[in-house]
């Protein structure tokens, strides 16, 4: 079935604001300030699970634009499929604890590798993801998925590789730590799977709208990390 310019579109969309927030984070990783008094060294900026909780933050929003739309289709008498609405928020909260660990993991990841690193070593969420669609979903992958599954696996040698070999240092990590980043990118990546198996096990019987499902699972994730970030300052 030939793609829709709508899903093309949504596609290229897709791409393009996941590089630029890859970008916009690796950015500010790399930004630094000034030492305390009488201090020469700069202070970089290293909070990996506040630039997680920016995330969630957006999340959530989708939550006040899913409420908006549902009231301006009421009251301009527009039909509007909600679902069933007869569900708890609080089954979102294992996909929310998936959300919350990976993406943390992975921002802790970012910190010490490259941006570029980061952003294909992401694509290893296609290898775990079809591997327990079958374990869990009893779903059956063709030979054109395991042409894809070994596509990204090559793609992740080649990445993992270059990284030992031509990686260069950054200002909080030597090659270990470059090695120890691109592994926590892997294990957020099994991470994300579970919670997208999860999702689709689970949640799709319930109907909920895209919208309000991530909006639910944005508060519930950034209620939780935030009581993270308040009990490790104390």
């Amino acid at each position: 079935m030939a793609w829709t310019r709508y899903q093309i579109g949504l596609a290229v969309l897709m791409v393009v604001t996941g590089s630029l927030n890859t970008l916009s984070t690796k950015w500010a990783d790399e930004l630094t300030a000034d030492g305390e008094p009488g201090s020469l060294s700069n202070r970089h900026f290293d909070h990996p699970f506040f630039q997680a909780v920016g995330m969630f933050i957006g999340e959530m929003t989708c939550l006040l634009v899913f409420k908006f739309m549902v009231c301006y289709r009421r009251t301009k008498n527009i039909p509007v499929d909600i679902g069933e609405q007869n569900f708890s928020p609080f089954v979102m909260m294992p996909a929310s604890l998936c959300d919350m660990t990976g993406t943390s993991l992975m921002y802790l990841g970012l910190t010490l590798t490259s941006a570029s690193s980061y952003q294909m070593l992401r694509g290893a969420v296609i290898i775990f993801t079809g591997m327990l669609s079958v374990g869990f979903l009893n779903q059956k992958l063709y030979c054109f998925h395991w042409t894809g599954i070994m596509t990204v696996v090559a793609g992740l040698v080649v990445v993992g590789g270059a990284d030992i070999l031509f990686g260069e240092e950054t200002h909080n990590s030597d090659i270990n730590g470059i090695i120890t980043g691109n592994l926590l990118i892997i294990m957020a990546q099994v991470i994300v799977s579970v919670q997208m198996v999860y999702e689709q096990k689970f949640l799709t019987k319930y109907n909920v709208p895209p919208l309000q499902a991530v909006g639910w699972e944005g508060e519930l994730t950034f209620f939780a990390n935030v009581a993270r970030i308040i009990t490790h300052a104390k």
